[in-house]
């Protein structure tokens, strides 16, 4: 949970907190013991002993049952802490209540995210009365405050990111308004009144941390907003309100945006990537790229095969930039095509489907790449939805198969839930074999030569 925060706060701060404030402490508990459950689990699956894993040899990971029950006690605990707090409004006029609250609810988003993607983790972001805080306010336009403390800044940005994945995985709109400047401009992102980003300077934003590591946490919080007006951009479709799209198909208006329109709004969503990617400090550089250095992985045999290693300083930089390879195949996947009234021709046509496949596959390289080199257990986490991404694009086995060999490996080693992903990336690879024409015509002339 802190893998984009260089002040640390989860990991600082909130033991610190849990100690004395009981909504806190049980979803910490929760989402402990969650983790160890599935360390267990995933031990087991293996034939592993869990004691085998160094980081958890002095722990009693034998009885995966004693974890479940303190994880669903811990959780139902937190729960009914959290509703009275709610209820009773405790939040309100406390600013170290709604901190309490807020960082609780940013750990329970994270120990539902463990488990498949469901109604339970949206639930937590839908219910939540985000952010309203009258008194420590700045209040121009924007109908979310955020006070001057923590919370608008590693508790805030981790709930956006929480947002974006919610999202992506679920193809809906952010519930955080991306258009409400004075929102973001007080969470740190420094932009002009029309929503441009300008090159960011400690001294003129209040203090959300102190200025080590802020160059890395504002690149990486900038990139986050980006990727969200990218969800938002792709799941509106061509409607003209965006919730329109997502209506059945026979309720949705016959009238929509122009093919002109999208083809303009995507430019401005590619260049607002560039520029941000161009502006990156030199600490974002890949350092190396490699294959298979010193002993690599026993257990990742084939994709040291597949990929080489691209290596970074910091594992901010190295998740911030893999995200960016994400978000520029999210972009060259739904690029909008001329309008057939303009008549252009096959070919100009064809070229532009080759070139957005030949980007793709480049970066779904560059995020496989990432991954093998040596991550840490957070930016392994953090990886899965882009490496998601990436196996959707590779039609080549041996890449496939490495994406499913990464993927299988971060349960395996973190016990966070990845079966999900595998099973949907290999029924897409399952219907793209059995769609795809020229596969069929090859098919059929081998068997008829008898090959």
């Amino acid at each position: 949970m802190d893998l984009f925060d260089t002040t640390a706060y989860f990991s600082s701060k909130v033991p610190v907190l849990a100690a004395t404030k009981p909504l806190l402490k049980s979803a910490v508990c929760a989402l402990s013991a969650k983790h160890l459950r599935h360390i267990c689990h995933a031990a087991n699956q293996t034939g592993e002993s869990p004691n085998s894993l160094s980081n958890y040899s002095r722990l009693p990971l034998r009885n995966e049952d004693m974890w479940q029950y303190h994880s669903a006690k811990q959780y139902d605990q937190a729960l009914r802490s959290l509703k009275t707090a709610i209820d009773l409004g405790t939040y309100d006029n406390s600013p170290s209540n709604k901190e309490e609250m807020l960082a609780a609810v940013a750990i329970l988003c994270a120990f539902e995210l463990m488990d498949a993607p469901g109604s339970a983790w949206r639930a937590h972001l839908s219910a939540l009365p985000l952010f309203s805080d009258g008194d420590m306010s700045l209040t121009d336009n924007s109908t979310i405050i955020i006070p001057r403390t923590s919370i608008k800044g590693p508790i805030f940005w981790s709930l956006a990111r929480q947002d974006l994945l919610c999202a992506f995985i679920s193809e809906t709109q952010t519930r955080l308004d991306l258009k409400d400047m004075r929102l973001w401009q007080n969470a740190g992102v420094v932009t002009d009144e029309h929503g441009t980003l300008l090159s960011s300077n400690p001294q003129n934003i209040m203090d959300i941390q102190d200025s080590s590591g802020f160059e890395e946490d504002t690149k990486a919080n900038e990139l986050t907003w980006i990727l969200g007006k990218i969800a938002n951009h792709l799941t509106a479709g061509d409607a003209l309100i965006p919730d329109e799209n997502e209506l059945p198909r026979g309720q949705r208006p016959s009238i929509g945006l122009t093919q002109e329109h999208l083809s303009d709004r995507w430019n401005l969503l590619m260049a607002e990537l560039e520029n941000w990617y161009g502006s990156l400090p030199p600490i974002f550089r890949v350092t190396a790229r490699t294959r298979e250095l010193g002993q690599p992985n026993p257990r990742l045999k084939l994709s040291f095969r597949t990929f080489e290693q691209i290596w970074f300083d910091l594992p901010i930089c190295a998740a911030t930039v893999q995200s960016y390879h994400q978000a520029k195949i999210l972009m060259y996947a739904n690029e909008p095509q001329e309008s057939t009234a303009i008549r252009s021709t096959v070919s100009s046509r064809l070229r532009s489907y080759r070139h957005a496949l030949s980007e793709a596959i480049y970066h779904a390289r560059q995020i496989c790449g990432i991954s093998l080199a040596n991550s840490t257990d957070s930016v392994r986490i953090n990886s899965v939805q882009a490496l998601f991404v990436a196996g959707q694009v590779f039609e080549d086995q041996q890449e496939q198969d490495g994406v499913i060999e990464l993927l299988v490996g971060i349960e395996r080693d973190l016990g966070w839930t990845t079966k999900y992903h595998v099973s949907k990336l290999t029924d897409e690879w399952a219907r793209g074999r059995s769609d795809n024409h020229a596969d069929r015509v090859e098919r059929t002339h081998h068997q008829r030569w008898g090959f």
